[in-house]
């Protein structure tokens, strides 16, 4: 019986050689859109290895310098456990899953779509102050993930340590690109923050996420969870088409993949999440060598899907392009999926 046991604990052994062996660490080309909280999602299914990643890329600075074109390093993580156990011996085997049947569209990406319209959610607090644990005489013109803020409500309004709030900023007012109408400022969430102190009056919280830099004068609401989006496999049963009125993102001029985009179609006009719009290079007209003129097929050359609507504007993400031609503000779509 021992001498089972010594041979069962040498194969042991080397079975969990052969799988830690196996282990090893892989790259990941960055692409336009990705978060650490994303690619967490996508290679280990949970999003609560994102600090593990940051970890593992020394020259990263921070979840904000994601640079797309460049290379991450996406570490092995002991995760799913395996036990083998034979006589009085067990071994613990940890394997992680390197591929994620989860959907692109991530809790945090429904979260932090924002919305174009003159009636923003309602503001429960404003920031008063950013970088309050900084002692610089100068502390900067923004927050970032990892700064703390002081917001203009406390324990008199019934704020509790480890509240979380959303972090809204108000920015550019938008036209419509045909008609030049007024639609609405674009409502971007600059971020996510977790409450840390507190006083009567005011509190302290600490930015966990940020997509935006946090300034003073931003306006803060409860923060609640997005159910997820089903992406519709209809066909169209009501044509319709969509512009491109304005970017989640105010530093760019072009959207790339997995970039948002809000578009002047709302749930007024039928719209709901997870419908899909395509964007055409439409067909062009030429003469043919026999005499005649022929008319070449539209080919979509991007999709977009509707991740949430106010009643008239949506915001969309651009889930695939297959063409160099990207999508810009006054960009006509068309509706090629809707919910049933």
């Amino acid at each position: 019986m021992r001498g089972l046991t010594v041979t069962l604990s040498i194969f042991i052994v080397l079975l969990a050689s052969v799988f830690l062996t196996a282990m090893a660490d892989r790259m990941h080309q960055i692409n336009y859109g990705d978060t650490l909280w994303d690619l967490s999602i996508r290679y280990y299914n949970t999003p609560f290895y994102w600090e593990d990643i940051l970890q593992a890329n020394e020259s990263l600075e921070g979840v904000e310098f994601l640079r797309p074109g460049s290379e991450l390093i996406i570490p092995e993580i002991f995760g799913t456990t395996v036990s083998i156990s034979g006589g009085n011996t067990s071994v613990e085997f940890y394997t992680t899953s390197l591929t994620s049947s989860r959907s692109l569209l991530s809790r945090l990406l429904l979260e932090t779509t924002g919305m174009v319209t003159y009636n923003p959610p309602d503001a429960v607090c404003y920031i008063v102050e950013i970088n309050v644990d900084e002692v610089d005489e100068y502390p900067g013109e923004f927050a970032m993930p990892g700064d703390m803020i002081a917001i203009d409500i406390g324990q008199n309004q019934g704020v509790e340590i480890d509240r979380v709030y959303k972090i809204y900023n108000i920015g550019e007012e938008v036209r419509h690109p045909e008609t030049g109408e007024k639609l609405g400022k674009v409502i971007r969430v600059a971020g996510v923050c977790r409450v840390v102190r507190t006083s009567p009056t005011a509190s302290v919280a600490l930015i966990e996420h940020a997509y935006l830099p946090v300034i003073t004068g931003d306006f803060l609401v409860p923060y609640t969870s997005t159910a997820p989006v089903e992406v519709s496999s209809n066909g169209v049963v009501s044509g319709m088409d969509a512009w491109v009125i304005a970017f989640q993102d105010p530093d760019i001029d072009r959207a790339y993949a997995f970039d948002i985009v809000f578009l002047d179609r709302g749930s007024e006009d039928g719209l709901q999440s997870g419908d899909v719009f395509d964007m055409y290079k439409y067909g062009q007209l030429f003469d043919s060598p026999s005499g005649g003129t022929v008319i070449t097929p539209n080919i979509p050359i991007s999709r977009l899907i509707i991740l949430s609507s106010t009643l008239e504007n949506s915001a969309a993400m651009i889930f695939s392009s297959s063409s160099i031609d990207i999508i810009e503000i006054g960009d006509r779509i068309e509706l090629v999926r809707e919910q049933q």
